[in-house]
């Protein structure tokens, strides 16, 4: 017990050389900007394939294997728990924890409080939820879980929570909600599930969707999970639907088929594990980012245990718990699901011979939730064509067995802990231990809501208020390098509007600098601009002192573009007279390759950048150049020297959602046909449709490839042809990590889209 005292203390002298280190140094993101000098640890674990047949799942497999190291590029940044952790996996990192997560459950590393948080059990079919649940209720547990709102029990309709017996005499509780499906979990959050602070365990199919609407931050969530090889997994399931008449999901059309014929069914469900934690729906294409998501969420946030090692499991999540082992109860019932040797001489469990389901080897009598069946290795054919539909998965589990490695110390350390408080606090004058030792919050973790700021709350019109004023508002196009801005605008001078862009301050256009006027630059264009550059700071300020938007009488203005948007929402806007936010978006990475091709020849570019000339895009793409994930730095007002946090990133999109149209690249058509209707653009008009048709596909936006082309051919000035970064390629994935915040913004963008279809279409 001594030494486990200095293990505990050990921990804490590292914790405070970790955070004397963090005070002399500068936390930058993302992680590809970090000196060298910064620990880089790959310890992912990669089965080898071997054999001739294990060739497909090694093709699929290989093409993500760079992918699962994304995230264990790491530096230090503030110390987020009470233990420093030595594994790799929980050495400071720089997070990409959803916000909700971050906010909403408890770290890893914290002491567990069975009192002030709810625990939840993410049950992932045929892993061994069943056996912990059956467990947890011969314990006595209250538990939230499909049972309590079956409607024979008479408490589905009640209107506040209810904790009841379901069966009389058998000692154990249940609420009324059903957690496990998404109706429930939303009549749940009504009825103040976890605010009533009534059960001990939550069990659920829906971990995001849970997380998200069932906790809050003052009412925090302590996550667990029994996870198995996803190849056991799929085929568990495949065996036991083929005959599970009971189950919703029964299948009898699988009862005749083989596991190949079943896993090359074009309906298969692929990666349910990665789905499932970043929130898709079945059906919904998960990839690399997805993973990135998964892996930083169980890392932080999960305990994990292993159905193949489930004794050990079972013991870490009684410490979480707070399950008292000792107690006759708990023993019993431990040794009745054959976690404990029976203190008689007959086993609780026989022995499992091989190739029997893998929830028999957790319970003798759990005979309807289990199947025995044929159990396939590495190298058989089946093996292989399942784990070639699980490649997300795959790689999750891998990282999931180093981090049940990892995770026992830091399980352990709760009791050893707790033990030391006590007797510090018995003899507290011979121990030198900050009774306030709090633990440090990451970056940006005190920024509370994702409320808009004032100033751009009230300078800016809401997407749905009536466009009533037109005298006190003006167009405001947010112009995202790379991304199709130029041809929009060349498509409305051509239409004969009136910009105020970086065209009205060029010099060479004589106008009278003493007062806002029009201009006319091109004698063969009807298009005329704003005698103001409104596409940089000083230009902003300059036109601000010379009365833009509030000079009286102001000439006619039809939309104004640029790339500052706080700056220029801040500086040029009032609530006396608002702009309103239209945008056309790019996936970033697309994005950024485009710009780094066009910067090799843009000479006329002030941002052009000789060394890049005979650079490969390999050899660019290996660091941030300096415009690591521009969207969200523009929108919250951050440039490169300052820390993103997740919070920047929800701010973000509150700013687009409440505030922009939004349209797409790909879908430059449709996006043109949304912003004509948001400007009043008569497209019936013949002259209007000359210059749509000018400007856009002629082959609709089905073709996102040809649009990019049609852009590319129609707008040669301000663009080239070039190759596209090969999906999955090194390039692909350190400019993945540079952008990730502006790929997430990017990922909610394309869902605003399709949402905001409906404003349209009324």
């Amino acid at each position: 017990m001594v030494a486990g005292r200095n293990v505990v203390r050990w921990f804490r002298m590292k914790n405070e050389h970790a955070k004397a280190a963090l005070n002399k140094r500068t936390i930058t993101m993302p992680p590809t900007t970090r000196r060298q000098s910064s620990r880089r640890r790959e310890e992912e674990p990669r089965r080898q394939v071997a054999g001739e047949r294990g060739r497909v799942f090694a093709a699929v497999i290989l093409g993500f294997c760079v992918l699962s190291f994304i995230d264990t590029f790491h530096t230090l940044e503030p110390y987020s728990g009470r233990r420093s952790l030595l594994s790799s996996a929980y050495l400071a990192t720089t997070s990409t924890l959803l916000p909700w997560a971050h906010h909403y459950l408890v770290d890893v590393n914290d002491k567990p409080n069975p009192e002030g948080e709810t625990a939840l059990f993410w049950h992932i079919p045929k892993s061994g939820g069943t056996t912990a649940k059956r467990l947890y209720q011969c314990m006595g547990k209250t538990l939230a879980h499909r049972v309590g709102a079956d409607p024979r029990y008479g408490h589905d309709q009640e209107n506040e929570i209810v904790v009841f017996e379901p069966h009389e005499g058998k000692d154990w509780k249940v609420v009324n909600v059903d957690t496990t499906i998404k109706p429930g979990i939303l009549r749940a959050k009504e009825l103040g599930l976890v605010q009533s602070h009534t059960t001990d365990l939550i069990f659920t199919m829906e971990p995001a969707f849970a997380g998200e609407q069932l906790y809050d931050e003052e009412n925090k969530g302590r996550f667990l999970a029994l996870f198995r090889h996803p190849v056991d997994r799929a085929a568990s399931m495949f065996f036991y639907l083929q005959t599970a008449t009971w189950e919703r999901t029964y299948r009898p059309e699988w009862a005749d088929m083989t596991v190949m014929e079943w896993a090359n069914l074009k309906n298969f469900e692929s990666d349910y594990m990665v789905r499932k934690l970043v929130g898709k729906k079945f059906g919904d294409p998960a990839d690399e980012m997805d993973l990135i998501i998964a892996k930083e969420l169980v890392r932080q946030r999960f305990i994990v245990g292993l159905m193949d090692e489930m004794n050990e499991s079972i013991r870490r999540f009684n410490i979480v718990l707070g399950v008292d082992e000792s107690s006759d109860r708990s023993q019993q019932c431990m040794e009745d699901f054959g976690l404990l040797e029976p203190k008689d001489v007959t086993p609780a469990v026989p022995a499992v011979e091989d190739g029997s389901d893998e929830e028999s080897t957790t319970h003798a009598t759990d005979k309807k939730n289990s199947n025995k069946h044929p159990k396939f290795v590495e190298g058989d054919p089946e093996f292989d064509a399942i784990a070639a539909r699980n490649p997300l998965d795959m790689i999750l589990y891998n990282y999931v067995l180093q981090l049940f490695e990892d995770q026992k110390l830091i399980i352990d350390s709760y009791s050893l802990e707790a033990e030391e408080e006590e007797e510090e606090e018995e003899d507290a004058a011979t121990t030198d231990v900050d009774s306030n030792e709090l633990a440090l919050l990451p970056p940006g973790a005190d920024a509370g809501s994702s409320r808009l700021p004032d100033e751009i709350q009230s300078n800016l019109v809401n997407i749905n208020d009536p466009m009533e004023d037109k005298e006190n508002e003006t167009p405001f196009f947010w112009h995202v390098p790379k991304s199709g801005g130029t041809t929009l605008q060349r498509m409305y001078f051509c239409m004969g509007f009136t910009l105020a862009n970086e065209v009205g301050g060029n010099p060479k256009f004589d106008s009278d600098r003493s007062k806002i006027d029009v201009i006319s630059p091109w004698s063969d264009n009807p298009g005329k601009v704003i005698n103001v550059d409104v596409t940089s700071q000083d230009g902003i300020t300059e036109a601000k002192n010379r009365g833009f938007l509030t000079q009286t009488p102001h000439p006619h203005l039809d939309l104004m573009s640029s790339q500052e948007f706080k700056f220029a929402a801040t500086t040029l806007f009032s609530p006396e007279h608002k702009g309103r936010m239209f945008a056309l978006f790019r996936h970033p990475i697309d994005r950024a390759v485009s710009k780094f091709y066009y910067l090799q020849k843009a000479t006329w570019e002030s941002t052009y950048n000789e060394r890049w000339k005979g650079m490969t895009l390999e050899k660019w793409a290996e660091r941030d150049r300096g415009e690591n994930n521009w969207m969200v730095r523009m929108l919250v007002g951050k440039d490169n020297r300052d820390v993103l946090t997740t919070e920047d990133l929800e701010l973000a999109k509150e700013i687009v959602r409440t505030k922009f149209v939004v349209g797409l690249m790909d879908s430059f058509d449709e996006s043109v046909h949304r912003f004509n209707v948001f400007l009043g653009v008569d497209e019936s008009d013949a002259l209007n449709q000359q210059c749509i048709d000018q400007f856009t596909s002629s082959e609709g936006d089905s073709h996102a490839a040809s649009n990019r082309k049609v852009i590319e051919t129609k707008n040669q000035w301000n663009s080239y042809a070039h190759p596209d970064v090969e999906y999955g390629s090194p390039a692909w994935v350190s400019l993945s990590k540079i952008h990730f915040f502006d790929i997430l913004l990017y990922r909610y963008v394309v869902e605003l889209f399709n949402e905001q279809r409906s404003l349209f279409n009324a």
